[in-house]
């Protein structure tokens, strides 16, 4: 009877199946496969619309089809094509995991920084995951015994380019705003992530292909900028015109002076952040109490950014250009996607008034292409994990103190009375927070809620210890004697952390943030010190598009047309982001590429077309770009300058 039993299930298990269920079975599985991938990271039978359901099968059952022309047989293209959808899905979970945000088509420029900092990850499924991927294998197995050939020849080849040009059409309809309103698209959404749960996963990566290129703003005419900008500014403007208070009219004077500039140290912090800021919670000891209690000549306030949790050279682009991602498709890197050429930049403010410019990230050179983006944007000198041999590390990463001891030699190395810009981005803090290191202690804990918050404590506890090595870069330059500004701001704040502990200590649902919840996690401290007499004031609140041209005039330095219109455009817009604006009452707008600008009021609007048809012309009209705009001293093009 048993051995019966086993004959029978062996025949189950390997026994081919029909024909027709072969095909039925072939037709059903792209459907399943659809829903198997979106199990991954949400619930689809809640979240997306039914409409999108239907053309979500269609695009499936295409790709299916391509794979059986090309291969020629059902096995085969089925459990191929199933694979493959098990693998992208497991991959955006991972992704989505580890930085906040899902796969995007321009992510393929970033595979190489994603594959160096994996080591550091921990890589582990949750039971629901888990069930996904079986399910995934159970239709694989199943696929094995369809039985059904296609035989090579003109008539298959021409099946497979029809598929093609078939997805392609439907993936031109997708841009069309007859498809997103007949299907139901979600199209303002505050993140991707949130996108991607509303649309699904295929619709929502295929409608983002329409960002790989930029069009013009309406209205773009690059001859009349120079005039727009002249007439915003008026005659009476002031070179110098600091966007926390009046324009300062003695450092619009004395900009420029080799024996009077400051030397400038702009360290962009890895991961940085007051968790605090999103929901007040306890913890066993400070973890910033350094960096919160230095008041004594420092300027302190809140930067609002762009990412969140990843994407780090979107801050440095943000900061080192004045340029911003809310012109530009979510999740994209401008490093490696639209700067490829020589641009101008603050950097070359800078040099115009006489500074070295160094830049500096204590890891590889070819993450986010940081070596060809330094050189485009004017930096006479770069350096990288190769010329940190010996530096202390915390975990596997060169630690905070470790860069800011290779700052102390290069100002020591320099010439006296030679001004020196140093931009240095840490590595410390980086993702992810799970594993245990012999070099480093957990030493912060939460102790608000009732969960075990071992990822949370870990990134506290290196955010203690970015206070301690910044206390001691502090107290270095409070010493010397040639007048030196130091300004530290973190790029992001941190995703991978516990579930529970977003839930339960701060209060919000990173799957579903409101636009409330956006302003607080899209933020992040900084700090502006000198070690010689400036005006101390708290509270300042403005994007990290703003933060370099601020720098600058606090300084005293000449800044650019470019650099003034942010000025003006700071009093009434203090805060422009990827996600939001914020105007100069507090009053919060939701704001991206893709929003209804419509709905701002007048005023706003006027000043973010302007600001858009400016960083069109400095980003991508390469042909139109006004130059003169960008640079101070009467170059009207950056190839008289470098």
């Amino acid at each position: 009877m048993k051995e019966t039993i086993r004959k029978k299930a062996g025949l189950l298990l390997f026994r081919p199946f029909g024909k027709k269920f072969s095909l039925a079975f072939f037709l059903l599985c792209p459907i399943v496969s659809f829903y198997l991938l979106e199990l991954f990271i949400h619930n689809p039978f809640a979240d997306i619309h039914f409409g999108l359901h239907l053309f979500s099968w269609l695009l499936y059952l295409l790709f299916y089809g391509i794979c059986f022309f090309l291969t020629g047989r059902l096995n085969i293209a089925c459990a191929l094509a199933t694979f493959l959808v098990m693998a992208v899905g497991l991959l955006n979970y991972f992704v989505l995991t580890f930085r906040g945000s899902p796969i995007l088509p321009w992510d393929i420029y970033s595979i190489g920084t994603a594959v160096s900092v994996a080591d550091n990850q921990s890589f582990s499924l949750t039971p629901r995951t888990a069930a996904v991927c079986a399910g995934f294998i159970v239709l694989i197995l199943l696929s094995l015994h369809c039985r059904g050939r296609f035989p090579l020849g003109k008539f298959r080849l021409g099946a497979a380019a029809a598929s093609l040009l078939s997805m392609a059409a439907l993936v031109s309809y997708l841009q069309t705003d007859n498809a997103k309103d007949f299907l139901g698209i979600y199209r303002e959404a505050f993140t991707q992530s949130y996108a991607y749960n509303q649309n699904g996963f295929v619709v929502s990566y295929l409608m983002n292909t329409r960002y790989l290129t930029i069009d013009k703003p309406a209205g773009y005419d690059e001859d009349g900028l120079t005039d727009e900008v002249d007439d915003l500014l008026g005659e009476d403007a002031l070179p110098v015109s600091g966007p926390a208070g009046e324009p300062d009219s003695d450092a619009a004077a004395g900009g420029g002076e080799a024996d009077s500039l400051p030397n400038i140290i702009v360290i962009m912090n890895e991961a940085f952040s007051d968790l605090s800021v999103v929901n007040d919670f306890e913890t066993n000891k400070e973890y910033m109490p350094f960096f919160n209690s230095l008041t004594e000549n420092a300027v302190c306030g809140t930067a609002y950014v762009s990412i969140i949790g990843g994407n780090t050279s979107n801050s440095e682009f943000e900061f080192l250009t004045g340029d911003t991602m809310a012109f530009l498709p979510a999740g994209s890197t401008p490093y490696q996607q639209y700067i490829d050429s020589d641009l101008p930049s603050y950097v070359d403010v800078l040099n115009q008034q006489g500074y070295r410019s160094i830049a500096m990230h204590p890891y590889y050179a070819s993450g986010w292409d940081r070596e060809l983006v330094y050189d485009a944007l004017g930096f006479d000198e770069s350096y990288f994990i190769d010329d940190f041999a010996g530096a202390p590390r915390l975990r596997t990463y060169v630690s905070d103190w470790g860069m800011y001891e290779k700052i102390i030699d290069l100002f020591e190395e320099k010439e006296d009375g030679e001004p020196l810009f140093l931009f240095g981005v840490t590595m410390q803090n980086h993702s992810g927070y799970s594993k245990d290191y012999s070099n480093f202690s957990v030493d912060v804990h939460v102790t608000d809620g009732d969960g075990d918050y071992h990822n949370a404590d870990s990134y506290l506890s290196l955010i203690a210890q970015s206070d301690r090595a910044y206390e001691r870069l502090i107290q270095y330059f409070s010493q010397t004697e040639e007048d030196t500004i130091i300004v530290m701001f973190g790029d992001h704040q941190p995703t991978n952390l516990e579930t529970s502990f977003f839930n339960d200590v701060l209060g919000i649902d990173p799957s579903n943030m409101s636009l409330e919840d956006l302003v607080l996690r899209y933020q992040t401290p900084f700090k502006i010190w000198a070690n010689f007499d400036i005006e101390e004031k708290t509270g300042i609140k403005m994007s990290v598009n703003y933060l370099a041209t601020y720098l600058m005039e606090l300084a005293g330095l000449t800044t650019s047309e470019y650099q003034q219109f942010l000025t003006e455009m700071y009093r009434t817009i203090p805060a422009v982001t990827a996600n939001y604006v914020i105007d100069s009452e507090g009053n919060v707008y939701p704001y991206s590429v893709d929003a209804d600008a419509s709905a701002l009021p007048e005023e706003l609007r006027s000043y973010l077309e302007l600001y858009q048809e400016l960083q069109y012309n400095h980003l991508f009209d390469d042909s139109g770009r006004q130059d003169s705009l960008f640079l101070i001293g009467g170059f009207d093009s950056l190839s008289s300058l470098r």
